[in-house]
């Protein structure tokens, strides 16, 4: 006599690749994007969820049995199933698979090299657990240790809004599609330009990819924002260089001093440091000092040695911002609606988030 399982549990099968489909309630899409289409999800799920290290494994090892996919019946299409749990591992097969989706991935180049090196068809069959409903897998997904859903890389992440900027979208849709603020989006955009600038100028930038973040934290810094030249995210102009071309020098400067090159080392060692060089570089005795090789310690007593102390120049700038903003506050309403002054309260805006990431990251840090 057969054993019938309880309604809790699955039944293990197996069903063609081509008839699976990525679960557009994903927890990781936005709830405006929650599209069906596949190529779309694959994009937006092979960044979120950093599906390439599994698609490595399953090209060297292949697709292991032990680990089957839990679906449930498509309710649009006849004999498809919507996978509910290993979307990292559909989003790898499909990047395997399908060469018109993998060529909308961020690092196109990477999964097609990948998927030359092992045949992985549409019909190839994948080991699954049916569930009738989408409620019926909650134990079941419980049970399954898996690893955790891996937050965005900051330079995966740049790479995409740049690529799907490209294609023609504003920053708002992109930064809608993905599910972070346009401001965030826009500084991104703006990073990952400074660095392709700097490539593009022949500055040595494989070590600025790999700690793209550190880079971001230097962006965020409005000091060595200055020194580049660089603009605020909101103000950088697409398809434009955002570094200007009197200031390469100083761009080679920073990368130097943040990452270091074959001939120096980096004078940071944590982003907890970047204020501090933002501070040594917004002084001339201190930028004089870098510049002749003090390290960030040797510059910092220089500064103070001649009497200046960049934390009460901090807290004035502060105030005097404060009263400024306190003071234009009575009349914003009458001119809530000109252009010039919404472009004006974007900025700020865009400068408070930038200074209060700052903040959050050297709290953090500090806590650690």
């Amino acid at each position: 006599m057969s054993e019938h399982l309880p309604a809790s549990a699955g039944r293990p099968s197996s069903a063609p690749l081509s008839a699976l489909r990525l679960d557009p309630e994903n927890p990781r899409i936005p709830e405006t994007h929650r599209t069906k289409d596949t190529a779309e999800l694959a994009t937006l799920l092979e960044m979120g969820f950093e599906a390439y290290p599994v698609a490595q494994s399953i090209a060297e090892l292949g697709f292991f049995n032990a680990e089957p996919l839990i679906v449930i019946p498509s309710p649009d299409e006849a004999n498809a199933w919507i996978v509910v749990e290993g979307n990292r591992r559909l989003t790898a097969l499909i990047g395997l698979a399908y060469p018109e989706i993998r060529a909308g991935f961020a690092t196109p180049d990477r999964w097609e090299k990948l998927a030359a090196s092992r045949s992985i068809s549409p019909e190839m069959a994948v080991p699954i657990v049916v569930h009738e409903t989408r409620e019926t897998t909650h134990a079941e997904i419980a049970r399954v240790h898996v690893v955790g859903k891996l937050g965005w890389r900051p330079f995966m992440q740049a790479r995409y809004i740049a690529a799907r900027v490209a294609e023609g979208r504003t920053l708002q849709e992109v930064a809608d599609l993905i599910g972070i603020p346009k401001s965030k989006a826009a500084d991104l955009y703006r990073d990952q330009a400074v660095l392709t600038q700097a490539a593009n100028l022949g500055l040595e930038t494989s070590q600025v990819e790999s700690a793209f973040s550190v880079l971001t934290v230097a962006m965020g810094s409005t000091k060595i924002r200055g020194h580049v030249g660089a603009p605020l995210g909101s103000q950088t102009v697409i398809g434009q260089d955002p570094v200007p071309a009197d200031r390469f020098d100083e761009l080679k400067e920073v990368i130097q001093w943040v990452f270091g090159d074959e001939e120096h080392e980096s004078l940071i060692s944590d982003s907890r440091q970047m204020s501090q060089l933002g501070n040594v570089v917004a002084s001339e005795v201190g930028l004089e000092a870098l510049r002749e090789g003090k390290t960030l310690e040797e510059a910092k007593q220089r500064i103070q040695e001649k009497g200046l102390d960049p934390l009460k120049a901090l807290t004035l700038k502060l105030n005097a911002a404060k009263n400024s903003l306190n003071a234009a506050s009575g009349d914003v309403a009458e001119f809530a609606i000109d252009a010039e002054v919404q472009s004006l309260v974007d900025d700020i805006e865009s400068l408070v988030g930038s200074i209060r990431s700052t903040l959050d990251d050297v709290t953090a840090e500090t806590d650690l």
